[in-house]
């Protein structure tokens, strides 16, 4: 039996440092009662996955990371659902594709409901097109977006009023940051990003503090300052959307042009399941 959309989606997201799948069960009838006038109840939802797991690839044993991802999707019925992948990291590809036991469909830019305004959209990351497309699920129709992704890389993407992608900025994440202080000099420690239950100050009492706080408030600052420039006076101001591992840390930092900042958890993981409409 082949793969199909009524069985459900498992959807595989491999980025710089980590692993992260989703299931999408089958989709269910509507069950909404119409209104008095005989017209249904309609509301524009983004699909979401039922399930997650996040496993970090970078020098993590193959074998190990097979049979966790392996267990995770037992209780499922997944052989006989779609399987998509979305890879900014291709020597995990062949993994994927031993646990699957076959090839999943991989997804590129010509696959996504976007257009790509940028010099070569061929290079551009699928996770930031991915992004994107939900960006368009959720934006008003005369505002723009930015979509900013927090994870091993920090992205900010600037989706037009028209819904094109537009470009954006890349800089290194929070843990990335504090691995490079680490390495770098000979007596800096390594500052766990998420050590922090609430912001740092931005004055540290001691080393690990003045990292801590020079960390966070430096990811704010550049953050803030880069979305800022994406933005166009001429224009409404955008919606912001926040995603990502460190999204929880900082999203409540991150108001750009007096625009509210919405997070929204798996925003990949979610473009995967949009796109997969329009994926043969």
């Amino acid at each position: 039996m082949s793969p199909s959309a009524e069985s459900g989606l498992v959807a595989i997201d491999v980025g710089s440092s980590r692993i992260k799948l989703g299931w999408f069960p089958p989709p269910t009838a509507c069950t909404s009662e119409g209104l008095t006038d005989g017209l249904p109840i309609t509301t524009l939802r983004l699909p979401q996955p039922e399930a997650t797991l996040a496993l970090t690839h970078r020098k993590a044993d193959p074998g190990d990371l097979i049979a966790k991802m392996d267990q995770w999707l037992e209780p499922f019925s997944w052989k006989s659902a779609r399987r998509l992948l979305a890879s900014v990291f291709p020597d995990v590809n062949p993994l994927v594709a031993e646990l699957l036991q076959d090839r999943p469909r991989q997804i590129t830019a010509g696959d996504l409901p976007l257009q790509v305004r940028v010099d070569q959209p061929d290079k551009v990351g699928i996770d930031r097109l991915l992004i994107a497309v939900v960006a368009n699920r959720l934006r008003e129709p005369h505002r723009g977006a930015i979509a900013i992704s927090l994870g091993t890389v920090t992205t900010v993407n600037r989706i037009g009023v028209e819904g094109a992608f537009e470009g954006g900025a890349i800089l290194p994440g929070l843990a990335m940051s504090s691995a490079a202080l680490h390495a770098g000099t000979s007596s800096l420690p390594y500052v766990r990003a998420d050590s922090a239950a609430r912001p740092p100050a931005a004055v540290g009492m001691s080393t690990s503090g003045a990292i801590a706080g020079g960390l966070y408030w430096g990811a704010v600052g550049a953050i803030r300052t880069v979305a800022e420039l994406q933005t166009r006076p001429d224009e409404p101001p955008p919606h912001v959307f926040v995603t990502g591992g460190d999204a929880p840390l900082l999203a409540d930092q991150l108001e750009i042009a007096g625009a509210p900042v919405c997070h929204v958890p798996h925003m990949v993981l979610v473009g995967m399941a949009i796109a997969a409409a329009s994926v043969s």
